[in-house]
């Protein structure tokens, strides 16, 4: 293989996955190897930031005693980095539309591949990178020679990354090879995306229940008996078990490899090709008699309905959140039945928290106007009302945020027990709080309109890209965490009717200016 074009492809597809990126740091006047190493650093940032977040609770334990809680992170970023790896394969591969560009080139199958899936590697691996602090916090309390402990716990942190990404390519391969997913490409692209989300759902739910069940008086949980092998590894690497465990995983790792080499890499060119070319049954509806705004709302619908789409837009603004609470739900015993009324305006800022945490720039309502592409400016030439038009896309991409977040706030407060009237409360404050952000998102994705886009994660990329999502999520997190539970202290120890007016009266000022703002800013430029 030619180590010299692998690095080329790999520095094209880092610009081609930020393309928005790349330009402002062009501009900024980085251009060849400085402006690669722009671009992984915002990677690598991601990737401090998702270890600052989980690291407050993973460095206070002892993994080399814990076994339990070992193999319990292990799994929660096995399956994390299994859900996102086959949703990003599926777009890098199949979604992507850069097929053309490489077939008149002399880069040989394999090549495309492994650059593919190192760019892959580097979307993912940010959200899984705490795995790799597991790997060296047991190591390093196991009594192992750190700089020594470093090098093991990366290298089994790229071996499992490794076996994870090849069993996912032989998946999605696998799937999109079948003469089905040619008739049926919309059906079978649900199916795999749903399938992984499911995984990574009743997977966490599974673990969970599973620490509810070992009781809390215990100091571990039951460990997951796969992963053992994994704790052999890092805990004991030079021991008997330690490296017939490390021999296993390899030996995997190379048939995962000879299924690449003998089922995909011999028709990689002809299988994309068929792929991009697959549109599957298509089946179009008339309706007639329908009013403009019907028209207007049956069209924004299709754009919603893409499966890669849905599946994209889940997984990056909703399956975080939730593996975020469910980690910190002390495994979902957290019991707030007995929790006095007089918090209800703690709880509907709560509300409001939530729905900062789902409405982010991977969301439906961030990406609706840019999903238009090519038609947005055929819609600007027409003699029609653009600001109708917008009014009503934004009804729709509210409506459907608003259906996402105000689930989440209901399960969050089932799940924590909330009596009615303060579910009702957090119920109030999601569905306010999805509004005053959908409003301030909607105007983003005009402020970086991209019509050309080729893959969704251009969307997702676009303003300050992952590091602008993972700086939201942390300010949004801790911002949350100080305002709560300094309102929460408030509210134990001050009259309930003076501070809660005050904090009515304050509210009702910052909706309005907000309101006003985007009114003023946004909405006023279509009329």
């Amino acid at each position: 293989m030619n180590k010299l074009q692998l690095s080329e492809l790999v520095r094209t597809n880092l610009r081609y996955a930020n393309p928005q990126i790349t330009d402002k740091l062009r501009r900024k006047g980085k251009s060849g190897k400085e402006l690669t190493r722009s671009l992984i650093n915002q990677y690598l940032f991601s990737g401090v930031a998702f270890l600052f977040i989980y690291g407050t609770t993973m460095f206070m334990l002892d993994f080399s005693k814990l076994p339990g809680f070992f193999t319990y992170y292990v799994a929660l970023f096995t399956i994390l980095a299994f859900s996102q790896g086959i949703s990003v394969i599926y777009n890098i591969f199949f979604e992507s539309r850069d097929l053309p560009a490489y077939l008149p080139l002399p880069f040989s199958q394999g090549t495309i591949f492994l650059s593919k899936i190192l760019v892959v590697t580097m979307t993912v691996s940010p959200f899984v990178f705490p795995m790799f602090i597991v790997f060296m916090m047991t190591g390093w309390r196991s009594g192992i020679f750190m700089p020594l402990t470093i090098l093991l716990s990366l290298l089994l942190f790229l071996l499992i990354l490794a076996i994870v990404f090849t069993f996912c390519s032989l998946i999605v391969f696998g799937l999109t090879r079948t003469s089905f997913f040619k008739k049926h490409k919309k059906v079978v692209t649900s199916l795999l995306l749903g399938l992984s989300m499911t995984i990574a759902v009743i997977g966490i739910i599974w673990m969970n229940m599973e620490s509810s069940s070992t009781g809390i008086e215990q100091m571990d949980r039951n460990p997951i008996i796969f992963f053992m092998l994994i704790f052999h590894i890092s805990a004991t690497p030079f021991s008997t078990a330690g490296l017939i465990s490390f021999a296993g995983l390899l030996g995997l790792l190379l048939v995962l490899f000879e299924g690449i080499k003998l089922l995909i890499l011999p028709r990689l060119y002809e299988q994309l090709t068929e792929a991009s070319a697959a549109k599957g049954n298509i089946r179009r509806t008339y309706k007639a008699n329908q009013s403009l705004s019907q028209l207007y709302i049956s069209y924004n619908l299709q754009l919603l309905k893409e499966p890669n789409l849905i599946m994209q837009v889940l997984s990056n603004s909703l399956l975080m959140p939730i593996i975020f609470i469910v980690t910190f739900a002390i495994g979902g015993m957290l019991n707030l039945s007995a929790l006095d009324i007089r918090f209800i305006g703690v709880v509907f800022l709560a509300g409001a928290a939530i729905a900062a945490m789902t409405v982010n720039q991977t969301s439906f309502i961030s990406n609706l106007i840019s999903l238009d592409q090519e038609n947005f400016t055929f819609l600007q030439s027409l003699p029609i009302s653009i600001h109708y038009y917008m009014k009503q896309k934004f009804l729709v991409g509210l409506i459907i945020q608003s259906i996402l977040t105000g689930a989440i706030s209901l399960i969050a407060g089932f799940v924590f027990k909330l009596p009615p009237a303060l579910i009702i409360a957090l119920l109030a404050g999601a569905l306010l709080g999805c509004f005053l952000f959908c409003l301030r998102f909607f105007s983003r994705d005009y402020q970086f309109l991209l019509l050309d886009w080729t893959s969704i994660t251009q969307l997702f990329n676009r303003g300050s890209g992952s590091i602008g999502l993972v700086v939201t999520m942390l300010g949004t997190i801790f911002g949350s965490i100080l305002v709560l539970t300094a309102y929460g202290f408030a509210t134990a120890f001050l009259p309930f009717w003076p501070l809660n007016l005050f904090v009515l009266a304050v509210l009702f000022l910052f909706i309005f200016l907000w309101i006003r703002h985007y009114r003023k800013k946004f909405w006023h430029q279509f009329k």
